[in-house]
């Protein structure tokens, strides 16, 4: 950060940063405006941490406050929070199934689930073995920080367990360190929980995930138990999420949010003021990115 001229890099590595005398900072601080055609606009502020977000059907948006153990919910155009529950059960990533129901994975080392109108019958999943799912959705972690480089090497043990949704249209896979409630240096650092969030991968349709720590975005295929293979590289940069518009083009979010065509190409630097914890596309018609931001909560809609 220089101070002076309230120039940052959100970046966690660089080279250099040469800030002039005679700066004209762009409005998140940073020297990335928002490019013509993209408005970020803040729909709501003062959370401890906004992350974990999903989209149902309709397109209603649906984020955690994990220190507080909310989950909100928002619908457009209302740009107002609807707290859905803040049941003492340790949200901290969520999915959504065709039903409508809400997967949350808990930091106790579970994976319940409730209807948002109905938000007091709460129901436990219980892991059941991982087998082929055909015709169901694979619930992922959208980045990853230390398993990323074995996953992508082919090196990461498959998961031995699914939580499937109550309809049966999605499942979570999980890791024998997330069922077994495992610590590193005190804490649960598995995948699922160190995750921003989670992303649903389709069987036979490009998923993308990001490396947190390595600074890279792979594309790569599901299989119908839920494992991702024939990783190939995308872009050499990675961050907190990673998220694909209606047309194809892929946004990764590093500090800033990076715009790449579906070929690759970096086509845009989205500036928001606060660093992008998430991207999930929401709305009606798959074009508003939600941006959760852990203290805020900003949105965008795209051409």
């Amino acid at each position: 950060m220089d101070a002076g001229n309230r120039a940052e890099i959100r970046q966690r590595e660089f080279a250099t940063f040469t800030a002039r005398a005679a700066f004209d900072p762009a409005p998140s601080g940073n020297s990335n405006a928002p490019a013509e055609g993209f408005r970020v606009r803040k729909l709501a502020g003062g959370f401890f941490r906004l992350s974990g977000g999903t989209t149902d059907a309709a397109g209603r948006f649906y984020a955690v406050d994990a220190r507080r153990q909310r989950i909100y919910r928002w619908t457009e155009p209302d740009p107002n929070p609807c707290l859905v529950a803040d049941q003492p059960f340790d949200p901290v990533n969520l999915a959504c199934d065709a039903a409508g129901n809400l997967l949350v994975v808990s930091y106790a080392g579970s994976v319940y689930s409730f209807h948002p109108d109905k938000p007091e019958e709460i129901r436990v999943l219980n892991p059941q073995p991982a087998v082929a799912r055909p015709g169901a959705t694979a619930i992922l972690p959208v980045n990853y920080w230390s398993n990323g480089h074995a996953l992508v090497k082919g090196k990461a043990a498959k998961c031995p367990a699914h939580f499937v949704s109550p309809d049966g249209s999605v499942f979570i896979p999980a890791s024998e360190d997330f069922l077994a409630g495992r610590l590193f240096w005190g804490v649960k650092d598995h995948d699922l929980l160190r995750a921003f969030g989670l992303m649903p991968a389709k069987v036979g349709s490009p998923a993308f995930i990001t490396l947190e720590e390595g600074g890279k975005t792979y594309s790569a295929r599901v299989d119908e138990a839920g494992n991702l293979n024939d990783f190939k590289l995308f872009a050499q940069r990675g961050g907190e999420a990673v998220a694909t518009d209606p047309d194809g083009n892929v946004y990764i979010a590093e500090g800033q949010i990076f715009v790449y065509s579906p070929g690759g190409k970096l086509r845009e630097v989205i500036s928001v003021l606060e660093r992008p914890l998430g991207l999930v596309f929401g709305g009606k018609d798959r074009r508003t990115l939600y941006i959760p931001s852990g203290s805020s909560l900003y949105a965008l809609r795209i051409c």
